[in-house]
């Protein structure tokens, strides 16, 4: 699996929601409410015989709503936590048709007050493993 692909087909299923804004990797300033695609807390290979598949076990997806303390932040950030629906964060994720990996799931969230390019956010953070097609040694060879 390469992890920019992976990425950008979250990116590509997470902007599948309406109002929700996906920026690119690395964007400072982003407008609420936003869904940011984090990194992979590790990178398990060769689940498999032969290089059969690669995991990452945890790569995180955060929602960021402004005003964390405002009580319609709270009522505006459960849609996106619902199991289904049309803000459904697991619901995009999981319906997408990922080419660059077999399977992905959203395990579990939490929820958390962060702070983001000095801007105070409530946070929705979705745990999702993802499983994929390992490399062969082939593919890793270096090109002249």
């Amino acid at each position: 699996m390469d992890l920019d692909d992976v990425a950008a087909e979250l990116r590509t299923a997470l902007q599948t929601i309406t109002g929700l804004n996906v920026p690119q990797w690395g964007t400072e300033r982003i407008a609420s409410p936003a869904a940011v695609i984090g990194l992979p807390e590790r990178i398990d290979y060769d689940g498999t015989y032969q290089r059969g598949s690669d995991r990452y076990p945890d790569l995180p997806v955060i929602v960021l709503l402004a005003r964390p303390k405002d009580p319609i932040t709270r009522r505006a950030i459960a849609p996106y936590t619902a199991g289904a629906g049309p803000a459904s964060v697991k619901q995009a994720i999981e319906a997408y048709p990922y080419t660059s990996c077999d399977v992905v799931a959203v395990d579990w969230a939490e929820f958390e007050d962060v702070t983001h390019a000095g801007v105070d956010y409530l946070a929705a953070i979705f745990h999702l493993s993802i499983t994929g097609q390992g490399a062969s040694l082939m593919d890793a060879s270096p090109s002249a």
